[in-house]
């Protein structure tokens, strides 16, 4: 097929969403025909929670309004506040962090491995002080952290081992879902992941008093009635959400495949291209590949932005995941250093990304693998 051939099959409003269905929009009718729509009046929300939990092997599941919430619930739990430092990734999105910022802590940014994407080990011990509560790996793009290191690092210095699972629903580590693996896990259930509740988040543990901490900081710090212990946030998941989340758990691992399969397209069509590092699986992992990141080499740099935007010219899905280190965000101008993460500089000077989304034909991911193919072909 030729490039023009198949862009002429790609729809000029190309857009892909979550796998929604008459099971859904049934599932949620009848939470508005009961009339029973938060946690107060309605099972939906534990039932969502039980059965999310057994899902990831943890087990206890606190369902909250989104990842960023299930993380910031998580950080206050755990008692992160002022003078207190978490060490995140250097390559991640904005929600990682500014729960810390939120909780008054100083987010700590370790550098990632060139191949995963995700926080080394390595890097984290340098960057532990005394005043390191937590370390928070993030699995970016669906592939899981290397855990066990990370794991032991955080015990040997008994700080909290919490792990960032929003892109992750799914991913495996040795054979084994995430979810159960950390002292905690978050997820996010917004319109974009494998498990969509348009917006939406939970929190796994295996600690049933940090779960128990993490419902009374989910809605205002409430003990119970009138009894306030703790500063709270209303955090709380809707009955609609769970309804929804429900039945989207039930298409998870179909949603996974289709996404592996989109992977597994794209990595046929770009797989000879010299130069260009695709994503790959480390053999601890099972990614579910939120999104299919790779790497142009380092004299295409410079031309990385071109190279997208004619990708977008010619409707792929193209983006940038993730443009900058996040600590050259404005936001953290007054945070002094030093930073010292040289993989995560170099990774985002040159990575780009195509959707995997559940919802895309596999005649369209041909298409978009044969788009892609013949543009960077132009440059590598």
């Amino acid at each position: 097929m030729k490039r023009s051939q198949a862009r002429v099959s790609l729809p000029k409003d190309l857009y892909f969403h979550p796998t929604f269905g008459e099971a859904e929009v049934e599932a949620v009718s009848e939470v508005i025909r009961s009339g029973r729509t938060t946690q107060f009046s309605s099972s939906k929300i534990e039932e969502f929670e039980k059965a999310f939990a057994e899902y990831v092997g943890a087990k206890e599941a606190v369902a909250v309004n989104s990842g960023t919430a299930a993380l910031h619930t998580l950080l206050a739990a755990c008692g992160v506040g002022p003078g207190d430092e978490v060490i995140v990734p250097a390559f991640t999105f904005i929600g990682t962090v500014g729960p810390v910022l939120q909780q008054g802590a100083r987010p700590v940014f370790a550098d990632i491995d060139p191949a995963s994407f995700c926080m080394t080990a390595a890097d984290a011990a340098k960057k532990i002080t005394p005043r390191t509560k937590a370390i928070m790996p993030v699995d970016i793009f669906g592939h899981p952290a290397d855990l066990d290191p990370l794991r032991e690092l955080a015990k040997k210095h008994d700080i909290y081992f919490l792990e960032d699972g929003c892109q992750a629903h799914g991913s495996e580590y040795k054979g084994m879902k995430v979810g159960g693996l950390a002292d905690a896990t978050c997820y996010s259930f917004q319109e974009s992941k494998s498990l969509a509740t348009a917006e939406g988040g939970m929190i796994t543990t295996n600690d049933p008093k940090l779960a128990a901490l993490c419902r009374e900081v989910r809605h205002q710090g409430e003990t119970e009635w009138g009894q306030i212990d703790r500063l709270g946030y209303n955090y709380r998941m809707t009955a609609l959400q769970a309804a929804l989340g429900i039945v989207q758990l039930g298409k998870l691992d179909q949603a996974i495949q289709q996404r592996r399969k989109i992977a597994g397209i794209y990595e046929k069509a770009l797989g000879d291209l010299k130069g260009l590092a695709l994503p790959k699986e480390k053999p601890y992992a099972k990614s579910i590949f939120h999104v299919y990141s790779m790497l142009l080499p380092n004299e295409l740099s410079p031309k990385r932005d071109a190279i997208v935007q004619a990708l977008r010219r010619e409707l792929v899905p193209a983006g940038i995941y993730y443009p900058n280190p996040l600590y050259t965000s404005p936001l953290f101008k007054d945070d002094p250093g030093p930073f010292n993460c040289p993989t995560t500089e170099d990774v985002t000077s040159r990575i780009f990304g195509l959707q995997t989304y559940q919802s895309m034909p596999l005649d369209i991911a041909e298409k978009i693998g044969i788009i892609t193919r013949d543009i960077l072909a132009q440059y590598l």
